[in-house]
């Protein structure tokens, strides 16, 4: 399958105009996160994987309501009523669990670090996924901008100090997780809500063991405002990144994911975050490879435009 022969299609411009949405919008969670400092949260021993499990039941909630208000609910009591597939939306859900764990709980166990790394190999791992898995080629702008990134990567585990079992959670979980979505295709909302839902008997006693069902009463207000809010600002960027994994080549989506790194790094410097100078060529790098993506998928739209509009004046 030749990537560059589809670059006109609406499913696939689409599918860009998710990823890069999803991109934009999943920056925008570290800027909430800080907002914990500033709320009363209970005195917790886990609080990582406290705010996890409320993203968790919360998200399920949210996906729900936005089921039955979109006139879709039907597709998902379809879909569970299948109750001989639950092994498989099983799967599914323990595939994502790891990612949507750790996002909530290296940052405050001192793996940000680990976070970054993973996220700078996932997209290489999926062009290396979509190549010898499902037989897509690159365009040659794309192979170089793919070898700018690599070196990239290969500089930031460089100047790391050592690899983190976080990294390869990310960089190996997320492609695992969408080839199977790929071999069970089903509507996006679906199975956001399907892993969600079945990630639930995990998440609920994982929370009454971490702060006992009597001590809920005394969480404030502002709390379950503040959980509710991490539910919504996490799932409407995963509900594009699925729609774009899975309208995309997953070779293309990879090189389109690493706009989320950048945009993160950009929100970090917003925010006050202090930037080693060490780090920076790592940025560049990557951004140069974002412009001559950009580059590319332009061109192409062009050509494929004039072909079109050459082939219909004959």
């Amino acid at each position: 399958m030749i990537f560059n022969t589809s670059i006109h299609s609406s499913a696939t411009s689409k599918g860009i105009l998710a990823s890069i949405c999803a991109s934009c919008l999943f920056a925008i969670i570290p800027m909430y996160l800080q907002l914990q400092w500033h709320i009363p949260l209970p005195d917790l021993s886990s609080p990582g994987n406290w705010l996890a499990g409320q993203r968790i039941i919360w998200s399920t909630v949210f996906m729900l309501l936005i089921l039955w208000k979109m006139g879709r609910i039907s597709l998902f009591w379809g879909q569970l009523k299948k109750w001989r597939l639950w092994p498989r939306y099983f799967i599914s859900a323990l595939l994502i669990a790891p990612q949507f764990w750790i996002f909530f709980w290296a940052p405050v166990n001192g793996e940000t670090l680990s976070v970054a790394l993973g996220y700078f190999a996932l997209p290489l791992v999926l062009v290396a996924v979509g190549r010898f898995i499902y037989g897509e080629q690159l365009t040659r702008v794309q192979t170089l901008a793919c070898l700018i990134a690599t070196g990239a990567v290969a500089y930031a585990y460089f100047i790391a100090d050592g690899l983190s079992w976080v990294v390869f959670v990310i960089a190996c979980g997320y492609p695992l997780y969408f080839i199977w979505r790929r071999r069970y295709p089903m509507h996006s909302d679906v199975v956001f809500c399907l892993d969600n839902l079945f990630l639930l008997p995990i998440a609920i006693p994982a929370l009454l063991y971490i702060y006992p069902w009597a001590q809920w009463s005394d969480i404030q207000t502002l709390n379950w405002f503040y959980y509710m809010g991490l539910a919504l600002v996490g799932t409407l960027p995963m509900l594009l990144f699925l729609y774009a994994s899975k309208h995309l080549p997953i070779s293309f989506f990879g090189l389109l994911s690493y706009l989320e790194p950048v945009l993160v790094f950009i929100v970090a410097l917003l925010i006050g975050e202090q930037v080693n100078i060490i780090e920076i060529p790592i940025y560049m790098a990557i951004i140069a490879s974002l412009v001559l993506i950009g580059i590319d998928t332009f061109a192409r739209r062009e050509i494929s435009k004039y072909k079109n509009t050459k082939t219909s004046t004959h």
